[in-house]
């Protein structure tokens, strides 16, 4: 059951990004369906055969309160449509999050989780070669994907320039723990600055800003091994720039060290642009929206209902360009704490998870990795796209070792009759 789960998930994560990144309900609804039953399927099997398997790390089953607090919104929500179709897509990303979980108890299965990760990074960076070179082309796609501007297969730049930076730093993390040069290495190399010259290809000035905090992370969490860190990044972002600067020829009619398009982008991040301006204007609405129902919000899909100024736009238009803000106009404060505390733990699970030095390195790269998706998230839409929630959960699978309950809750200094009532809970 575990290698047939696998490979369905493997299946799943590979092909649906393909999909518009399944940012439309109707591109996600079969794999809900084919999701909720492989589910079943699975927790059939574990509870007649390995029962110990569904008791195990009882914690992951909090993913589960997200969905639940768009359920709470139910009786008052805006757009009960919308509503629905938002509680469907989040118990699909817990399914899916839950079966990753119980199929790496296989270790052989686990293993492979960081090459299925790569692989959907290489044809991402085909994808984006084959769309330069006008072999694909876009017919519709979101506001924003301008001519010579990388979009991927999500189609929209800012999006993909966050998840380009996030393959980014996954694979840096990887490449600065290598102790020796052989072909493993030179692959790496190629894929990093694949990464790095599609992530300036989409001339995403929110994704460089986040890129250069998620750096300032990589520097806190690597701090011990500086020198390896400065000589390494210095050569990983000249290298990714260098292929930017050669796949520009055309578009700026010479190699130049820093094409005049980047850097005229970069001179442009201002809050007085008139992207920036829009979105601050979005974030106004929804902060006024929100205070209309600040505890448990609106429920999923209602911004474009409470102003229906933009029920009727498309490709992105309708959004908040915010996925925090729209976390809070649509299951409010107690919502955002919720989803707030859960990813907290889980990231405090992977650096308390016990891990070998490979599992150290790539732990590493999932957190870096999972700030930028997370960073990004402040000035964009990011978390409507299905491909960015699976992207997510696959990570914390990459990163989430087998863990010790009662280490980590001896920790906590709680009573003694707490802990035990805990540790009994937990496990």
């Amino acid at each position: 059951m575990r290698w047939f789960t696998f490979i369905c998930l493997s299946v799943i994560f590979l092909v649906t990004p393909f999909q518009w990144g399944l940012y439309y309900d109707s591109d996600i609804r079969f794999w809900e369906w084919f999701i909720f039953g492989l589910f079943l399927m699975n927790v059939a099997w574990f509870w007649l055969k390995e029962p110990e398997i569904l008791l195990k790390n009882k914690v992951y089953f909090l993913v589960f309160l997200l969905p639940f607090m768009y359920v709470l919104t139910v009786p008052f929500a805006l757009n009960p449509e919308g509503n629905w179709n938002t509680i469907f897509r989040f118990f699909t990303y817990s399914f899916f999050f839950l079966l990753l979980m119980w199929t790496k108890e296989e270790v052989v299965i686990k293993n492979l989780y960081s090459y299925i990760f790569h692989i959907l990074g290489v044809s991402f960076l085909v994808f984006s070669l084959a769309n330069k070179l006008d072999f694909i082309y876009f017919n519709e796609y979101m506001v924003g994907c301008e001519p010579g501007r990388a979009c991927g297969p999500v189609r929209y730049p800012n999006t993909f320039a966050a998840i380009m930076g996030a393959y980014w730093f996954y694979t840096f993390a990887i490449l600065i723990r290598r102790r020796s040069f052989d072909w493993i290495t030179g692959f790496l190399l190629l894929l990093i600055a694949g990464y790095g010259a599609v992530l300036l290809h989409t001339y995403s000035r929110g994704a460089y800003i986040f890129f250069a905090c998620a750096f300032i992370l990589a520097i806190t969490l690597l701090y011990k091994q500086w020198k390896k860190l400065l000589l390494y990044s210095s050569s990983f972002i000249f290298l990714s720039i260098g292929v930017f600067s050669f796949a520009s020829i055309e578009q700026n009619g010479r190699i130049q060290v820093i094409p005049d398009s980047l850097k005229a982008r970069i001179s442009d991040i201002s809050p007085s642009t008139d992207t920036a301006a829009a979105r601050i204007s979005f974030y106004e609405e929804a902060i006024s929206m929100s205070n209309d129902s600040p505890w448990f919000g609106f429920g999923g899909d209602s911004w474009p209902v409470y102003y229906p100024k933009y029920e009727d736009k498309k490709f992105g238009l309708d959004q908040v360009h915010n996925g925090y803000l729209d976390f809070l106009i649509e299951i409010g404060w107690i919502g955002i704490l919720v989803f707030s505390l859960f990813f907290i733990l889980l990231i405090y699970l992977i650096l308390k998870s016990r891990s070998t030095v490979s599992n150290q390195t790539h732990r590493v790269g999932v957190i870096l990795a999972l700030s930028m998706l997370f960073g990004h998230g402040v000035v964009d839409y990011d978390f409507s796209y299905g491909t960015v929630w699976f992207l997510i959960y696959w990570l914390f699978a990459i990163g989430l070792n087998e863990i010790n309950v009662e280490e980590i809750i001896f920790k906590i200094k709680l009573k003694p009759k707490t802990t035990k009532m805990v540790i009994k809970t937990m496990k």
